[in-house]
């Protein structure tokens, strides 16, 4: 009887600290999300423009990728709502850019609405 209870006793603490480690702990508030996707922003602006002229495509390609990369991070420490699903919308369309071979390629994810949509979605409670 008491390994009974000392087996399901165990199972309780299991599932607990399980529900609780996959619960939306250490998630952030929007002005938090909000001041890490401008810096995020900042930086996409800054290594655009540190690129002088036209850069290379695959310059241009690889910042993009790295601020899909880092709005995904921001996008994963924020808490659930809007501004959360705009993040994860815009990392998302701008990840396609890995699939990019040429310029056409890139005006084709960057042009489409629903980046467009999504980045102000997100920049819009930002001040961006």
């Amino acid at each position: 009887m008491r390994r009974t209870a000392f087996i399901v006793s165990a199972l309780m603490v299991v599932t607990c600290g399980l529900t609780a480690v996959a619960g939306p702990a250490g998630a952030v508030d929007d002005k938090a999300t909000c001041a890490a996707f401008n810096e995020a922003w900042t930086d996409l602006n800054n290594r655009l423009g540190a690129l002088g002229g036209a850069g290379s495509f695959s310059e241009l390609r690889e910042i993009y990728l790295d601020t899909a990369g880092e709005l995904r991070v921001v996008a994963d420490a924020a808490d659930p709502g809007a501004l959360k699903d705009a993040l994860n919308t815009a990392a998302a369309h701008l990840s396609r850019l890995e699939t990019a071979t040429n310029l056409d390629d890139f005006d084709r994810v960057m042009g489409d609405p629903a980046l467009t949509a999504a980045l102000d979605v997100a920049g819009t409670p930002c001040g961006l």
